[in-house]
């Protein structure tokens, strides 16, 4: 089920949501610059003392809105959920690591351990300007040589992502399954589900001989097309429809799954990300995960 693109505006409920407790003057800004800098038919504002605050639009349909309303959002230092739809409940959790689940890309981190370059390569592939699995598969090659001690040693100086580990374990509570999906390295994902406790892992290998990465990985190569046939293979162990799954992620390897779920979520996502969430996070951790998730059940949506 497409629950972003060309289907968001048909089913949407013309609410869009603000997150935290904003002040009433910075809600009605945020509504004023709406009506000003995108256009949007505002209907009515509510704002909570209690809770988050709705506004009432009539938005056209399309994703380039989707995308304006969240950079406006970003730059009111807001983070709104954009039409959230009935959900009974979310049952499953997918997450990417890199610049989301953590704030790091690890090969570039490897990379500067190196001396190699690579940060440009993985901005353009993050930003759907290049193939992912090639620039994967370039990025290993020019990696060869680095010893399996120095990406264990890389794995004590991972960036988790602030809500990281608090949305995991919430989650986990609910009874959400809970599974980190990647790109980047098994040694890396490994020790991130770990410490954020993750109940599933799918990542990629690269090949070691002697301790001594040779610069292949192994394949099948975990890409965008994995990670959303990751999501369809757990909704089916579960019994569930995509519908009842939340995604996260912020790049072009993410589009996929998230566009094939019913809440999908970024972490400061690139723009072509943005065209297809529901919420954009730039202004709170991952814990706004949580209320978007409470915000789209029945109960929430009849309040």
């Amino acid at each position: 089920m497409i629950s972003s693109s060309e289907e968001w505006g048909k089913d949407m409920d013309r609410k869009l949501i603000v997150l935290g407790y904003p002040t009433k003057e910075r809600v009605a800004q945020f509504a004023e610059r709406l009506k000003r800098g995108a256009g949007v038919d505002v209907s009515d504002v509510h704002v909570s003392a209690t809770g988050p605050s709705t506004i009432y639009v009539d938005l056209p349909d399309s994703n380039q809105m989707r995308a304006r309303l969240h950079a406006l959002a970003h730059e009111e230092r807001l983070d709104v959920l954009i039409g959230p739809r009935t959900i009974e409940r979310i049952t499953l959790f997918i997450a990417d690591m890199e610049a989301t689940i953590i704030q790091d890309e690890m090969l570039d981190r490897l990379g500067e351990e190196r001396g190699v370059s690579l940060a440009g390569t993985t901005a353009r592939a993050m930003a759907g300007e290049i193939d992912f699995e090639q620039s994967l598969i370039e990025r290993t090659r020019l990696l060869a040589g680095t010893t399996e001690a120095l990406l264990k040693s890389l794995c004590s100086t991972i960036s988790y992502t602030p809500g990281a580990k608090a949305l995991v374990t919430a989650l986990k509570a609910q009874g959400v399954t809970t599974v980190l999906v990647t790109g980047g390295y098994d040694t890396f994902a490994k020790e991130v589900a770990r410490t954020c406790g993750f109940d599933a892992i799918v990542s990629n290998t690269p090949i070691l001989k002697n301790g001594v990465m040779t610069g292949e990985i192994e394949r099948p190569i975990c890409t965008a097309k994995t990670k959303r046939d990751v999501l369809l293979d757990y909704c089916k162990k579960l019994g569930i429809d995509p519908y009842s799954a939340c995604c996260i992620g912020d790049g072009a390897n993410d589009l996929l799954m998230l566009q094939t779920c019913g809440l999908p979520v970024s972490f400061k996502g690139k723009p072509i990300v943005q065209e297809v969430v529901n919420l954009n996070i730039t202004s709170g951790d991952l814990t706004s995960v949580l209320a978007a998730v409470d915000l789209c059940t029945p109960k929430a949506l009849a309040r």
